[in-house]
């Protein structure tokens, strides 16, 4: 039987303002609540302690612990409080290198169900992944100097951002932010899609294949959701393109999410997150509970199971 400590990086912190960070906190809570339902379930797993602001909700299971951070105690406090033998699940964003940052630091203290140093080195950063992905001829969505879009319209991001945070869509010339800290790309037209796979050690289980849901309003475009198994009809390109990834990247563990976009009748990166995405909350609908089972038996057991996924039907899910 095994422990796991739940620690995602907003929902731990000692002190957040609520005005300015409630979106963040709702998607964050949405996750973690839901791995917290689905672990729970799980035979192998005696006991998830979870970290968490003790101003904030939590969902009462008999298999979960709480263990509460405040003004007077942070999460590094309660770590260094507990037995470093009980592996930590870490949950952070690529955001001005929050998830590089956060999980080298507890990496000293603790083993963490999560990837590789090397894996959050090349993937927290928008122009490493482009860089690692060519070198290995996977089919990605390239960077641009931004001289070469004069007088046309260009997708901006932060080097460091997660999803689609802070992403434009405007003319070059317009731009007045610092170059060096954004990347420059071609606006694909073509479909947006995400994937979830389990990898360990090059070996890789694609779980959900999504079409994205895209907002563009006042030059922003943002990801507010995704058609749970929207993409399910191209399967096997993606599982392809799943396992190129995880070969090349043998430090990839657990959850993956990897984004991607249709062009020229081929499916291009966009990014590759080290973490679980909002995704994984829309699972339980759109696919059979055996999905779900596969994920948690992962983490029990570090075994990837290869039982079949039944897809249910396609299913809007909003962040």
């Amino acid at each position: 039987m095994k422990k796991i400590i739940l620690l995602e990086y907003f929902t731990s912190q000692s002190i957040f303002h609520f005005k300015t960070e409630n979106e963040i906190l709702k998607e964050a809570l949405s996750i973690t609540n839901s791995i917290i339902k689905n672990f729970a379930k799980n035979k192998y797993i005696q006991e998830i302690v979870v970290i968490r602001n003790q101003e904030l909700s939590r969902v009462k299971i008999k298999k979960v612990k709480y263990l509460f951070t405040s003004k007077k105690k942070t999460y590094v406090d309660i770590l260094n409080n507990l037995n470093n033998k009980i592996e930590v699940l870490i949950i952070a964003p690529e955001t001005a290198k929050i998830n590089l940052e956060f999980c080298s630091t507890l990496r000293k203290k603790s083993t963490i169900l999560n990837s590789s140093s090397d894996c959050f080195k090349t993937f927290s950063s928008k122009i490493k992944t482009f860089k690692a992905l060519k070198k290995l001829r996977i089919p990605a969505v390239k960077n641009y100097n931004c001289k070469k879009f004069h007088n046309s319209e260009i997708i901006i991001k932060p080097v460091y951002g997660a999803g689609s945070e802070n992403i434009m869509i405007t003319y070059a010339d317009n731009f007045k932010g610092n170059k060096r800290d954004h990347i420059f790309q071609k606006y694909h037209k073509g479909t947006k899609g995400s994937f979830l796979m389990l990898c360990n050690e090059g070996e890789s289980r694609v779980l959900c294949c999504n079409k994205q849901i895209i907002e563009i309003k006042n030059k922003r475009i943002k990801q507010v959701g995704c058609v749970m198994g929207g993409l399910e009809s191209y399967r096997k390109e993606i599982e392809k393109l799943a396992q190129e990834i995880t070969s090349g990247f043998e430090g990839l563990f657990g959850i993956i999410g990897v984004d991607i976009v249709r062009e020229s009748e081929k499916w291009l990166v966009i990014e590759i997150n080290n973490r679980f995405t909002s995704s994984y909350c829309g699972l339980e609908n759109a696919y059979c509970s055996k999905t779900l089972d596969i994920i948690t038996e992962f983490y029990a057991k570090r075994v990837i199971n290869k039982s079949k996924i039944n897809f249910i039907e396609k299913i809007n899910y909003f962040f």
